[in-house]
């Protein structure tokens, strides 16, 4: 995907994140986190190429199988993007359609059940171009939450819930742990691209927060055992996040994207907060695996 194309996929990301917030049914259902989110937390623009979010709890306890979120999802969005697009002067994008898949397609042995929504739509200042990149939002299974793991803040002039930057952070760790070789091979899954970009925003989170805010980070480490805990995620220390390290550097070096913080810069950020982490007593974390098993290599488990 070229530069141009990045623009303009985050450009109507945003023009669809305004359509969904505005929308009373969307914002009450979904938690909203990831790239956008953590750009509101550390008033910053590093550019997005999807929106991420959660099941907020109102929309599982209406819908609780996936198949049910699904089928609101598919009602809602398309009225709540009509409805954005015929009110713009002049009307530059128009909708083509909203598909919502299950992630894994056949659903989690262990209920994790994930939606991937792909949004197509018709830009007027590209009308001879036929194949626009398609729009995507991540619908990730509820988790384990933390008393202040949720915010509400003003989205596009809505109050729309949004995880906290301390559950971000703890979220983030959690993450990059998801990406290495122990914890897919525990889950049964494939290999996965390491998540080195989760690093890189760990570092800009302790330069807005840095490690004397102890009750940030006492919090951030709470949130970081219930994301590890959602997710059956082990964690003994460094020496965890330190699995194929080498490899890790080369993927972060190798990432363009990632220019604003050193990887010297990230390693450190990473040291400091599992040392953080650590003053809370929270390691180990081992979670065993019972008798459930995994049977999908794309299992879901943002």
């Amino acid at each position: 995907m070229n530069e141009n194309q990045k623009q303009w996929i985050d450009g109507v990301l945003t023009e669809v994140f305004e359509a969904v917030v505005a929308s009373q049914k969307l914002r009450e259902a979904l938690i909203f986190k990831g790239a956008r989110i953590l750009n509101i937390h550390l008033g910053t623009n590093r550019q997005s190429l999807d929106i991420d979010s959660n099941v907020a709890p109102g929309l599982q306890s209406a819908f609780p199988d996936i198949e049910s979120q699904a089928a609101f999802l598919e009602e809602y969005l398309p009225l709540a993007l009509r409805r954005h697009f015929e009110r713009q002067d002049p009307v530059r994008f128009g909708l083509v359609r909203v598909r919502v898949q299950k992630r894994p397609p056949a659903g989690h042995p262990r209920g994790w059940n994930a939606l991937w929504v792909r949004i197509n739509v018709q830009d007027n200042h590209y009308a001879n171009q036929r194949a626009l990149p398609a729009i995507e939002i991540d619908v990730a299974a509820p988790e384990i939450l933390g008393p202040k793991a949720v915010q509400t803040v003003s989205l596009f002039g809505f109050p729309a819930q949004v995880y906290s930057l301390e559950r971000i952070a703890g979220e983030k760790m959690r993450a990059y742990l998801t990406s290495l070789p122990s914890y897919r091979k525990k889950r049964g899954g494939g290999s996965r691209e390491f998540r080195v970009k989760d690093i890189h925003d760990i570092a800009r989170i302790l330069l807005a927060r840095p490690p004397g805010e102890a009750q940030f980070w006492a919090t951030a480490a709470g949130e970081f055992q219930l994301a590890c805990e959602s997710r059956l995620v082990d964690c003994h220390g460094l020496d965890t996040f330190m699995e194929d390290w080498a490899l890790a550097c080369e993927r972060y070096e190798a990432d363009d994207s990632l220019r604003s913080v050193s990887l010297m810069d990230a390693e450190k950020a990473l040291m400091i907060v599992v040392g953080l982490f650590g003053q809370q007593n929270i390691f180990p974390l081992i979670f065993p695996v019972m008798d459930v098993p995994a049977r999908s290599k794309d299992m879901g488990e943002g």
